[in-house]
């Protein structure tokens, strides 16, 4: 099955055959499995160990490492192709919004309403499987909302902290 994998800016084309693995054309042997009753994802790439917490939103994975969130859009060839012939035009960002990519208990939020932010800013921490995730904003503007205070628990896809775009 052939893949787009979007990080950020980067596209990647993947094209996975049972183990076999192809990453824009360079070959590896990687196996992704879920631990059971958890979001954590361990990637096997060659004799090396990964794990993620990995959260599947609406069009993209929400992705956490080593304290740091990135979101991972995963298009396959059809749908792709499907989008193409449908006009769909380029992937929109979740622009606006920083939702909650896992439950947790809101620990500290360090932005305030009308506070003008840039992306990637961290706008609250959450505690979730006893550790601390920054949770930041995909993308830059003033702080219209926000919607959480400390102490509070939130469930997955809670809505944390509204933004209206600049520009």
């Amino acid at each position: 099955m052939r893949y787009t994998v979007t990080i950020g800016v980067h596209e990647f084309t993947v094209v996975v055959n049972g183990a076999e693995v192809s990453v824009n054309g360079r070959s590896v042997s990687a196996s992704l499995r879920s631990i059971p009753q958890t979001p954590i994802r361990q990637l096997m790439v060659g004799n090396r160990s990964h794990c993620y917490v990995m959260v599947d939103g609406e069009r993209s994975w929400t992705v956490l490492r080593g304290g740091e969130i990135t979101e991972v859009a995963v298009e396959d060839e059809r749908a792709r192709q499907l989008r193409g012939v449908g006009g769909g035009g380029e992937r929109k960002l979740r622009g606006g919004v920083v939702v909650a990519p896992m439950p947790g208990l809101v620990l500290r939020v360090e932005v305030q309403q009308g506070q003008t932010i840039g992306p990637g800013t961290g706008v609250a921490v959450l505690e979730a499987m006893k550790m601390e995730n920054q949770i930041s904003a995909v993308s830059g503007g003033v702080v219209t909302k926000v919607h959480v205070k400390a102490g509070q628990a939130v469930e997955k896809g809670a809505l944390l902290v509204e933004v209206l775009p600049q520009g």
